[in-house]
C-alpha cells in the first residue's frame, strides 16, 4: 500500500486548503481534519497510507498534550508528526508535546515539502 496521504489537522480552512493544493502538486492527497477528535478516526481508517501528519498547536477541543499523545498512539512510528504553530516559542511547544519536528507559521513551501518528504 502506498503512503500517499498527509493528514492536515488545523482549524484554519484557508491553511488546510493551501496545504492541500501544494500536496496535490507533489502527487500526494491531503486528508483534512478540523480538530483533534475528528482526526482520530481518520488515523484508524488511513493506517498504512499516511506519509505524514501535520498538527496545529492551537485548536478547539483536546489540549495539545493529550491530542498529540492520542495521535502518536495511533500512527505508525515511521510517520512523522509535525507540529505547526505561529507561537514564537514553537520549539518549546513541540518539545512540550513530545514532538521533534515543527513548522513555524507562516512557513516556506520548501520547509513544508521537507517535513512531508521526511516520511518517504
Amino acid at each position: 500500500m502506498a503512503r500517499d496521504r498527509v493528514l492536515v489537522i488545523d482549524d484554519d480552512p484557508y491553511l488546510r486548503e493551501l496545504v492541500a493544493m501544494l500536496l496535490l502538486d507533489w502527487g500526494l492527497t491531503a486528508i483534512e481534519a478540523t480538530d483533534c477528535a475528528s482526526s482520530l478516526a481518520v488515523l484508524e481508517r488511513e493506517r498504512g497510507r499516511l506519509q505524514a501528519v501535520l498538527l496545529d498547536y492551537f485548536m478547539p477541543g483536546l489540549d495539545p498534550r493529550r491530542c498529540t499523545r492520542e495521535i502518536l498512539d495511533r500512527v505508525e512510528p515511521e510517520v512523522p508528526v509535525v507540529l505547526m504553530s505561529a507561537a514564537v516559542d514553537i520549539a518549546e511547544r513541540a518539545a512540550e508535546v513530545g514532538l521533534r519536528r515543527y513548522l513555524a507559521k507562516p512557513f516556506e513551501v520548501t520547509e513544508l515539502r521537507a517535513v512531508v518528504q521526511a516520511g518517504e
